[in-house]
């Protein structure tokens, strides 16, 4: 396939529909988005994107791979006032899972991240990715595809219209109908992997003056505390803060109970911040009770003619931040399989995706599962490789080194298949060792209480320090 495409159709404008059209822009002669919502024509909430109101962070893979799609993006988000974090771990507060990264002040390696709001990104995508002369935005819903031979070969609109198209593009999200489309042409519906995370979201946008110097700030929930908080420095000078809860513990719903969450988990001057702040707007809400991953990759018969992108295919957990950066991946291996034009593309793409998503679904669903309390089957290896994953988070708290480790890989700049080198592991063993010891130590000092059997997983609270007020480590200059 490649130039031989006519005419390609995909069914919905979110942010993996306009990223599936720029790709195909270069590869078809006409491509029409169908979208039911209207658009609004600036940097506007869409009602259609209820988690559009939440914090949005474009990690440094995410923001490499949508420049490489829409040259020029970054450079104008940032004229245009999106805070950029480069290579300047002290703008960071990071905590996962009870833990506080610790970095040094300058990565060793480049990274830079991007913190648009999600209105604000799709809206920028948007223009670029409609401004071709091939490709045209209708507001239109589509019905359903059109089989034909084994072959989608059409959509039908709800007006009662039918549209030929040599491809149609599925990016209609978590609400898909396409396994309901496979039952109904004879073909078996994907198997579905869930993690039950049953999370609650509360955002309210917070005027913050001037001084505090983070803009990226994050302390995920743990085992111990089932509530997180994300806040991040938008374009428009106004600060988005997010509080959320895990297993099904609701988030806190007003600026009152979010400042004192904020007081709890968070270092004092970023709380205080906080606190010192006006409230603009209401509290938006939003619940998001069950991550999916549909095995289209696993059907040994599938229609030609129609791919799933985006959350059609897998939602991850949102408070890890990767799902823009996913789905740019996708783009990317759409690119490379048109330029190809090797074998069976819907195959190979399915081929592809399930390719990309797998660890780093893993790596999510055993935090969930291991560290987060969600609920549901789980593999049994899931929990020793959680406990180990504790273990290197509560070393990365004091050793740079770690921290940057960590950083890359949920950044996904890295890959996920790397496994840490045995130098690594002997820093982390080192660690866990002496922070052992040192607790017997305290134990003994404090009267002969019986001293843990276990090296402590979460050495300190979240409010205790951060990546800009502990200072650099002399191991910060070893190498990997």
């Amino acid at each position: 396939m490649g130039s031989d495409l006519d005419h390609a159709i995909i069914i919905g404008g979110s942010l993996a529909g306009l990223c599936a059209a720029r790709v195909l822009a270069d590869f078809c002669n006409r491509v029409t988005i169908y979208e039911r919502d209207e658009l609004p024509d600036g940097p506007e909430q869409r009602s259609a994107v209820p988690q559009g109101r939440h914090v949005h962070l474009l990690m440094s893979r995410g923001a490499q791979e949508f420049d490489h799609l829409f040259p020029g993006l970054l450079d104008d988000m940032v004229d245009a006032g999106v805070p950029k974090v480069e290579d300047r771990p002290d703008f960071i507060h990071f905590g996962a899972a009870g833990h506080v990264l610790h970095v040094s002040r300058t990565l060793d390696e480049p990274f830079a991240a991007y913190i648009p709001s999600r209105p604000f990104l799709e809206w920028q995508i948007r223009r670029r990715a409609t401004a071709p002369a091939n490709v045209e935005l209708v507001r239109a819903s589509v019905n359903e595809p059109v089989l034909e031979g084994g072959r989608v070969t059409a959509v039908t609109l709800d007006g009662g219209e039918t549209v030929e198209a040599d491809l149609v593009i599925d990016a209609t999200g978590r609400g898909t109908r396409l396994p309901v489309w496979l039952q109904k042409w004879g073909y078996r519906r994907p198997d579905e992997v869930t993690v039950d995370v049953g999370i609650s979201y509360a955002t309210l946008r917070v005027r913050i003056p001037d001084g505090l110097q983070e803009k990226i700030v994050v302390a995920g929930a743990s085992r111990e505390q089932p509530l997180g908080l994300g806040m991040l420095f938008y374009e428009d000078g106004i600060w988005t803060l997010t509080t959320f809860g895990v297993a099904r513990v609701d988030a806190p719903k007003d600026f009152d109970e979010m400042c004192a969450l904020a007081d709890e988990i968070l270092p004092g001057h970023i709380a205080a911040a906080i606190r010192s702040g006006q409230p603009v707007g209401e509290v938006a809400i939003h619940k998001y009770p069950t991550s999916r991953w549909r095995r289209y990759d696993k059907l040994d018969r599938f229609p030609d003619g129609i791919l799933p992108v985006g959350d059609s295919v897998v939602s991850f957990n949102p408070t890890y931040g990767q799902g823009m950066t996913m789905t740019s991946l996708q783009a990317r291996e759409l690119h490379r399989l048109l330029a190809e034009r090797d074998g069976d593309l819907s195959a190979n793409f399915r081929r592809a995706v399930a390719r990309n998503t797998f660890p780093v679904w893993h790596m999510n669903a055993i935090g969930d599962h291991i560290l987060h309390g969600a609920s549901g089957k789980r593999p049994a290896w899931y929990r020793p490789v959680g406990n180990l994953f504790d273990q290197f988070l509560g070393a990365a708290e004091t050793e740079p080194v770690l921290g940057e480790w960590f950083l890359r890989r949920f950044s996904l700049l890295d890959s996920l298949y790397m496994a840490p080198s045995l130098r690594l592991v002997g820093r982390t063993i080192r660690h866990n060792a002496t922070a052992w010891l040192a607790s017997r130590s305290r134990s003994a000092n404090a009267g002969g209480r019986r001293a843990s059997r276990r090296p402590p997983l979460a050495p300190s609270r979240s409010g205790t320090g951060s990546t800009s007020a502990q200072s650099d480590s002399a191991s910060a200059t070893d190498t990997r």
